[in-house]
């Protein structure tokens, strides 16, 4: 599980910033979420926790219940993250294989040296687009 994370987190960075890409693929939006919880859901846990700690009913137990809702709050990015990890691991479906060849086309033509892979997954996808941003910019994404 701790690998999967690991490769969560490096598709996560890895991942061109692109918002064309998600005409394509739903990892941008996933992503964005997934950075988003990052920043705002320790805060929710905490709040959560501190709102239900001053504000309870003396008679109801709520504490425990605050306290779950903030163990979610806190493994929302974590699926996430774990989501993206096992996302980048899998293999290309058809359709973004044939995008995947003709970039990596483009970029042999451009002199990038790049290894042949079997099956590509969608970290390898990642990594090409990521090349491709670093050499062509912002316009090979304005041709999608």
């Amino acid at each position: 599980m701790y690998h999967t994370l690991q490769a969560g987190q490096r598709y996560l960075n890895t991942f061109p910033n692109q918002k064309k890409l998600g005409l394509f693929m739903p990892d941008y939006r996933l992503i964005r979420l997934v950075k988003f919880s990052s920043h705002f859901m320790p805060a929710f846990a905490c709040f959560a926790l501190v709102w239900q700690y001053f504000f309870h009913d003396p008679e109801q137990s709520i504490l425990a219940n605050a306290t779950l809702t903030a163990l979610f709050a806190l493994s929302i990015p974590f699926q996430g993250l774990f989501w993206l990890g096992r996302r980048a691991k899998s293999p290309l479906p058809l359709g973004l294989l044939q995008w995947y060849e003709e970039l990596r086309q483009k970029l042999i033509s451009e002199q990038h040296n790049i290894a042949d892979q079997a099956f590509p997954s969608y970290q390898d996808f990642a990594n090409l687009l990521q090349l491709a941003e670093k050499t062509w910019g912002q316009s090979y994404f304005d041709e999608l």
